[in-house]
């Protein structure tokens, strides 16, 4: 009697927990659990700077270290600029001979008009043949064609000369974000083409989550809703971050070779659609983040 007692007393208490756990997360899913769109299709990006070469020329230094910090304006890599400084110095001769070659004819365009100004008079009395006052005006005017030209030939040696100096600029490459040096792909010696990609900059201060919903699940997701994001990296992990947008178009659409479901049999795919989101600053953890690292997200849709 008394076992069987106990035993209904235990099944009883047994009974009750279950129960209260099961209001727990009942309740737990009606106030909080049914708001929430969740995706573990989801990844750390940043907007990576390639380094690439704007001029050809052979690398003297590469200062920038695989892995190595570095702020806007630091040099990344030294191309040698012995061709370019020959370049300049003999842009600048162009253009000191373009400004003579102007000044010259400044100068006889200054006297054909001084000649048809002294002898108008004298023609206008009689005392200068027409011919010969036609042939001054005519000189007149070809030394203002000839000024004319000196002056394009002027300006386009200034042009020659300012693409002269920005391609000796161009031999040293700078940083142009902050960042860490990734993929460094140059090396000392090495020949380097314009477009030549040398290596990258990751800006690991301002790396985004991008999580790619169902399309399903894009019904109550809208931007500014807040999101919770627990890194792959360490799963007790939390971060909070905020719906920034949603991509115009699914990624199918966007791959290289784009989905035909009008060939062929058919099978319905769901599609998923990404969905980018911006991580709050300042929260402790987010110097782990490194753009490709996987994560799941929770999009809190009650807001």
């Amino acid at each position: 009697m008394t076992q069987r007692l106990g035993r209904r007393g235990l099944a009883i208490t047994g009974g009750a927990i279950a129960l209260a756990v099961l209001a727990f997360f009942g309740g737990h899913w009606l106030l909080e659990g049914r708001y929430q769109v969740s995706t573990d299709n989801a990844y750390v990006r940043a907007d990576i700077s390639l380094i690439s070469a704007k001029i050809e020329g052979y690398v003297r230094a590469v200062p920038a270290h695989e892995n190595a910090s570095v702020h806007t304006g630091d040099v990344l890599v030294e191309i040698d600029p012995t061709d370019y400084e020959a370049r300049v110095a003999a842009a600048r001769a162009a253009l000191a001979q373009a400004e003579g070659a102007r000044a010259a004819e400044r100068a006889g365009r200054a006297l054909a008009s001084s000649d048809v100004e002294r002898y108008r008079p004298l023609a206008e009395r009689g005392l200068l043949s027409p011919a010969r006052m036609q042939q001054l005006e005519i000189q007149a005017r070809q030394a203002g064609g000839g000024l004319a030209a000196a002056d394009a030939a002027v300006q386009a040696a200034q042009a020659q000369l300012e693409q002269a100096e920005l391609d000796l600029e161009r031999t040293v490459v700078r940083a142009p974000i902050d960042g860490v040096v990734g993929d460094r792909q140059v090396q000392v010696g090495q020949l380097v083409r314009s477009g030549s990609p040398m290596m990258s900059v990751v800006p690991l201060q301002a790396v985004y989550v991008v999580a790619n919903f169902k399309e399903t699940q894009l019904e109550r997701l809208h931007a500014g809703q807040s999101v919770t994001i627990r890194p792959d990296i360490a799963h007790n992990l939390r971060l909070h971050g905020t719906v920034d947008s949603l991509a115009p178009a699914s990624g199918s659409e966007f791959s290289i070779i784009p989905t035909d479901t009008a060939t062929g049999n058919f099978t319905k795919i769901v599609q998923r659609v990404p969905v980018r989101i911006r991580l709050d600053p300042g929260q402790e953890g987010l110097d782990l983040l490194r753009p490709g690292l996987s994560a799941t997200v929770s999009v809190d849709t009650r807001q």
